[in-house]
């Protein structure tokens, strides 16, 4: 977030806080935002109030379009912070998953990226253990993203979602 999004973040916050302070008077029994309201002066100053207003609201806007819903693995490193992309790391275990005999298809995603946890939805071959393809899964993914980006995956799920019509073999042509 930039000095302008907080500037303009503590503006509204402030606008905010008078109004509803303005209307808790009026609960009260001030008058002070009635006689405002009743004043001569109030088309050009409720005027300029309404353009503040629809300014702030239109850059509130804008601010929330730009905000950065990815999700990103954080850790400490003795030179400073270093933030990868959860994106990135689900494309490298899809490649080291991929490359696993018996692996047809693999789509990963992250459920948790503070503490990583990962969910492998794989497509397997028929002619092959699905117990020990699991777990050859498990122990390669969380190897490869050890030794290539320097995160230690705390779980990974994996769900077998289909299976393949045709086998490995068949495939490549072993025979």
């Amino acid at each position: 977030m930039t000095l302008l999004d907080r500037v303009f973040l503590g503006i509204s916050a402030l606008v905010l806080v008078i109004f509803a302070g303005l209307t808790a008077a009026t609960l009260f029994g001030s008058d002070v935002l009635v006689a405002w309201l009743n004043s001569p002066s109030f088309g050009f100053d409720g005027s300029l109030v309404a353009l503040i207003l629809v300014l702030l609201a239109a850059y509130l806007v804008v601010l929330i379009g730009r905000m950065d819903t990815s999700k990103y693995i954080v850790y400490q490193r003795e030179l400073g912070t270093v933030r990868i992309s959860a994106d990135s790391v689900e494309s490298l275990i899809v490649e080291a998953a991929s490359q696993i005999p018996g692996v047809q298809q693999v789509r990963a995603s992250f459920t948790d990226v503070v503490e990583p946890k990962v969910t492998l939805k794989i497509t397997a071959y028929p002619d092959h253990n699905l117990g020990e393809l699991s777990e050859e899964i498990q122990e390669s993914v969380k190897e490869y993203v050890e030794k290539t980006v320097g995160v230690v995956i705390q779980e990974i799920d994996i769900s077998v979602v289909g299976i393949s019509k045709k086998t490995d073999t068949e495939l490549h042509g072993i025979a």
